[in-house]
């Protein structure tokens, strides 16, 4: 049997009374009184014979009417062999509450829970009132990007189940065959409003191919106006569920900028553009212009010997402890300055001139002690 015709004859009847489903019911009936007398057990003694024709018998019962052939092919369309229902039993499909719910939507979701090197995935439809499937949404990708990365193997899975939960918010197959099967229970127990209502929402999903046979039920209910249901907003549903991303994007974005600021925080200590102050005893005040790292500072005593040096090569002072820096000035070998403070590493020290203002000189250029004799009006030593 090819494709075609499976889709309409899941069981296999058409093809048990050899027709098709252009077949005529008196072609139908034909076929059977046929089939019939040929496999009736009385007359044929093959072993199979009892089966065979049970199997047309029940084949016959199916497609000998219009109607009831009809919901066999409309149920063909939505069911496979092995989840074929029983036609006579339709139950109706409620919504998460178990209540009756003439606009209901399906909603095919996966949950995924990640479990160290493994993962657990579980699919399943959900059919929901427009009340119910923003929790139902929300509840289920709150879980993924809460537990679905918390595995090896589910970082796929978890994924894949994201992309596809959005891209599958209004299913055409899953939708069709709610709007199907509910159609045709509310059909059984005689309610045609509620059956023309669901028939009409289900050509939307429908195929070309599905659309004629639903017709062809829509016709079959006569006289019957449609009941009015509210119209679904599927993009909200969409949003929610990019809502959830947004919000890790957000946090990471937030964590990220709080490093981020650390960092320049950091930077802007270890080299900022400042105008330092030292205070002396005496409570007079030096200022230095110039840009320099952290600085360990030396209390200034103008009496103290202890933290005066001497240039022992000419060298240049500069603007900041490194040779990037702008030069201050050149300072002679023998020049004797004050010590006010010092780098982290102590390669360089932050030193006073006889005028009082400040520069930096590498350490390897300073020697501890008096060199050049120090001017009466010197800032930086005062004989007690």
């Amino acid at each position: 049997m090819n494709k075609t015709a499976m889709d309409y004859d899941k069981l296999g009847y058409y093809q048990i009374l050899e027709a098709t489903a252009h077949s005529s019911e008196e072609e139908i009936r034909q076929k059977y009184r046929e089939l019939a007398k040929r496999w009736h057990p009385d007359h044929n003694p093959d072993p199979t014979a009892i089966d065979k024709f049970q199997k047309i018998s029940a084949a016959f019962d199916i497609l000998k009417d219009s109607k009831s052939r009809l919901k066999y092919m409309l149920l063909s369309f939505i069911y496979d062999k092995n989840n074929f229902p029983d036609m006579n039993a339709l139950c109706l499909l409620r919504n998460m509450h178990g209540l009756e719910d003439l606009n209901l939507r399906a909603f095919p979701l996966t949950e995924v829970t990640g479990k160290g090197l493994l993962h657990k995935s579980i699919y399943k439809v959900y059919y929901c009132s427009q009340y119910e499937a923003a929790g139902v949404i929300g509840n289920i990708t709150r879980h993924n990007w809460i537990y679905g990365f918390l595995g090896v193997t589910a970082l796929f899975a978890n994924c894949n189940a994201l992309i596809k939960n959005i891209l599958q918010i209004n299913d055409k197959k899953a939708n069709l065959n709610l709007l199907i099967h509910n159609a045709l229970v509310y059909e059984a127990e005689g309610k045609k409003q509620e059956a023309m209502t669901l028939a009409l929402l289900a050509e939307q999903y429908a195929s070309k191919e599905v659309a004629v046979y639903l017709k062809q039920f829509i016709n079959s209910l006569q006289d019957c106006n449609a009941l009015s249901v509210k119209k679904w907003d599927f993009k909200k549903l969409v949003y929610l569920q990019l809502f959830y991303p947004f919000i890790v994007l957000l946090v990471v974005l937030l964590i990220g900028g709080v490093f981020y600021l650390k960092k320049v925080e950091r930077a802007n200590i270890s080299k900022a553009n400042v105008k330092e102050v030292v205070v002396f005893n005496n409570g007079e005040k030096a200022f230095s212009d110039v840009a320099v790292a952290k600085i360990f500072d030396i209390p200034v005593d103008v009496s103290d010997k202890q933290k005066l040096y001497h240039v022992i090569e000419k060298t240049e002072a500069r603007h900041g402890a490194d040779t990037g820096f702008d030069i201050y000035k050149t300072v002679e070998a023998g020049t004797t300055v004050r010590v006010t403070g010092y780098t982290v590493d102590q390669n360089w020290y932050r030193v006073m001139f006889d005028n009082g203002e400040m520069a930096f000189i590498e350490q390897k250029k300073l020697q501890q002690g008096i060199g050049d004799e120090i001017p009466l009006w010197s800032k930086i030593y005062k004989e007690e």
